[in-house]
């Protein structure tokens, strides 16, 4: 029961594209009138609480794109608030093992399948039945450290599982490279391809954070098929400067 942003994204072989939200104020709504296929929200590198986001997510009007949650450690508690509150995915940062990738899933499914609690309060979740309820969000698993990579066919194999995403900069300092590195350069390129063909093999969606516009094109081209372009504050950075630079140039 993939949201239907993504199931249309995904249809034909295409690409979600999302944006990285820092900032719970104001950016969610400019991403959903750009219309990106998902947003991104960010509860491990930002000051955002699973608390807070998940408050933000019952206030959202009915609609639009995928609300994307990243929480910031694998815990069910953490992850059933934001089920709870209708996050249409979470993405789990740090997973080494089919084992952390299984209780990831079983976070957002009710018994027997799972250890979720019930108690859904979204105005989005009203009127579903307990199968819908207990199956409709995705879940992808963060392989961003050695061990992942080593274990990937493993954890790509876990049953629930809606897909994988990388972290780019975590990947490459347990591979021992230049995290700052992992975007200007094809340094991940051979570690991404062994991930991507663990995804192919388990029929799941290979996911992973970008820097830019371009950066996004170059990784959709090699097969990632849920991509955040950027975060709200690269994105106003860019385009801040964008305009300052038109301006001074058109007024010199």
């Amino acid at each position: 029961m993939t949201h239907s942003s993504l199931e249309a994204a995904w249809a034909n072989g295409g690409a979600a594209l999302g944006g990285w939200v820092s900032n719970l104020e104001f950016s969610p709504d400019l991403f959903r009138r750009a219309e990106y296929d998902y947003i991104g929200i960010d509860c491990q590198h930002t000051v955002l609480s699973e608390a807070q986001v998940a408050a933000t997510i019952v206030k959202m009007a009915p609609g639009g794109p995928a609300i994307v949650v990243r929480v910031s450690k694998n815990d069910s508690a953490l992850i059933g608030k934001l089920c709870d509150a209708g996050a249409d995915g979470i993405i789990v940062p740090m997973v080494n093992n089919a084992e952390e990738a299984a209780a990831a899933v079983a976070a957002t499914r009710y018994p027997p399948r799972g250890v979720r609690s019930f108690g859904p309060h979204g105005p989005s979740l009203r009127g579903r039945s307990l199968t819908e309820l207990g199956e409709r969000v995705s879940v992808f698993a963060m392989v961003e450290t050695a061990d992942g990579l080593k274990n990937v066919e493993e954890i790509t194999a876990v049953a629930g599982l809606a897909g994988i995403y990388v972290g780019p900069a975590d990947l490459s300092i347990g591979l021992g490279l230049d995290p700052m590195r992992a975007f200007s350069t094809d340094q991940l390129v051979e570690p991404v391809g062994q991930i991507r063909k663990a995804c192919e093999n388990s029929g799941i969606i290979l996911g992973m954070h970008q820097a830019n516009a371009a950066t996004s094109i170059t990784w959709v081209k090699r097969g990632v098929r849920f991509a955040t372009i950027s975060n709200d504050a690269g994105l106003f950075a860019t385009a801040a400067s964008a305009a300052l630079a038109e301006v001074r140039k058109g007024v010199a």
